[in-house]
């Protein structure tokens, strides 16, 4: 049995296996580790026109995260021999990801005609569609995601439910989608500063579990201010919620999201909000408008890349909700740890780990009239994911681009509930199948 805090997980469930399994995928991760020595910008100095060792300069620190470097040693290498094509192409590519996106159209469109190979000239073609699109002073950005998933307890129903026959634990499969449409409008100031609008939707629709069909959707709109080494992003959001394809929520509301640059590797998250639930009476639930409140929570999180394939984030949240009855009154404190790796060629492994602990004001008179509810929940999850035209290569299959640049991943993913109040405890155990598309135009 696990324990976290006040929190049990039950052994029934192979939460452990699970545990080992990200043990076992993180140790795979570090032990592929290069050991190759290491080359000094003395190195580098000591021979500037040693092409190689530019080149494998340039790539340790593109490996490293150091761009800025990369970058350098490149543009000495095109200096000796402007002719080198793959080496401008690599330069490109780092001057995309340094947010030079002039500079990478630049150096793009130098190679249109030139020598490549196919997968070369590819490359060419799609960082010069992003980056184009990217210079550009209004920009439109769309990303749609369709899959299923599979739960084990869909209706999150506990075992003293179950035991009591209130309730049948059957597994269900749901198809799941979301969607993400943005448009950045650049303020014509100097410094990146701009304004946005952004609308979100996600739906969950079960085969036969139709108490836990939910669609949700959500506005935003605000600006993103630089200062020195940081950013500020004021915002302002309209959010609805329909659960058994009833509108049960609305919110709305606002917030401001800062974030300061340590270092080259390391960047502080400082996030605030205040938003309000407006709820309504529906044909499952009669409570109505006793939710009705005011939320105010913040977060603090520390994103740290070490390498330009690993990166990790830690946060720290919390929230108060003050509602018409303090029954459904609460605080929330908890943490979330997130890892992701890339592999090269699109493929990566994606790990997270997440507790909260909700403490309400007053017993709600619903699910108790002697004691206030005290929910802690642990979350689990490990997806890996690739680009189809990846996947089918290892088969000797060439996609077309559109097809080929759609992102499959594949999750499993656990969360536990443990409650003061025995029929809130739950387990539930899923998998799950996406296919991701991003669009820029």
């Amino acid at each position: 049995m696990l324990v976290i805090g006040n929190l049990r997980v039950a052994g029934d469930v192979s939460v452990t296996s699970l545990l080992r399994n990200c043990a076992v995928a993180l140790a795979m991760l570090f032990a592929g580790a290069s050991h190759a020595q290491t080359i000094t910008f003395d190195d580098v100095m000591a021979a500037p026109d040693d092409i190689a060792l530019n080149v494998a300069y340039a790539r340790q620190e593109v490996k490293s995260g150091r761009l800025q470097q990369a970058a350098a040693a490149l543009e000495r290498i095109l200096l000796v021999q402007p002719n080198y094509d793959s080496a401008r192409l690599f330069y490109a590519v780092v001057l995309y990801r340094l947010r030079d996106l002039k500079g990478a159209v630049r150096e793009l469109e130098k190679l249109e005609g030139r020598p490549l190979s196919p997968s070369q000239e590819a490359d060419r073609v799609r960082y010069l569609g992003l980056a184009s699109n990217q210079a550009k002073s209004l920009r439109f950005s769309a990303r749609y995601t369709l899959g299923a998933r599979l739960d084990g307890n869909p209706g999150r129903f506990s075992e003293a439910a179950l035991a009591a026959g209130l309730a049948e634990e059957d597994a269900d499969g749901a198809l799941v989608a979301s969607s993400r449409f943005r448009v950045e409008r650049d303020i014509e100031n100097g410094r990146g500063d701009l304004l946005f609008f952004q609308s979100n939707g996600y739906l969950n629709e079960y085969f036969d579990t139709a108490t836990a069909d939910l669609i949700a959707s959500r506005a935003k709109a605000g600006a993103v201010l630089h200062g020195i080494n940081s950013s500020y992003t004021p915002y302002a959001f309209l959010g609805v919620s329909y659960l058994q394809h009833e509108r049960f929520r609305t919110q709305y509301g606002g917030g401001l999201d800062t974030a300061f640059t340590l270092n080259s590797q390391m960047t502080l998250h400082l996030d605030g909000y205040a938003k309000y639930d407006d709820y309504r009476v529906t044909d499952f639930s009669a409570i109505g408008d006793l939710r009705d409140g005011w939320q105010v929570g913040g977060r603090v999180a520390l994103a740290y890349r070490p390498t330009d394939k690993q990166s990790f984030r830690f946060t720290l949240h919390g929230r108060d909700k003050d509602a018409k009855f303090d029954g459904y009154s609460y605080d929330r404190w908890g943490f979330r740890f997130d890892s992701r790796t890339l592999f090269g060629e699109g493929r990566y492994l994606a790990l997270t780990a997440a507790y909260s602990d909700t403490q309400y004001d007053a017993p709600d008179n619903v699910l108790s009239a002697a004691q206030a509810r005290d929910d802690e929940r642990l979350y689990l999850r490990s997806a890996v994911g690739a680009p189809l035209a990846t996947i089918f290569q290892s088969a000797d299959i060439e996609l077309p681009e559109k097809i080929g640049s759609i992102v499959a991943q594949i999750g499993v993913s656990y969360t536990n509930q443990n409650s003061n109040i025995p029929l809130l405890d739950y387990d539930n155990l899923s998998g799950d199948i996406l296919f991701t598309k991003r669009f820029n135009f």
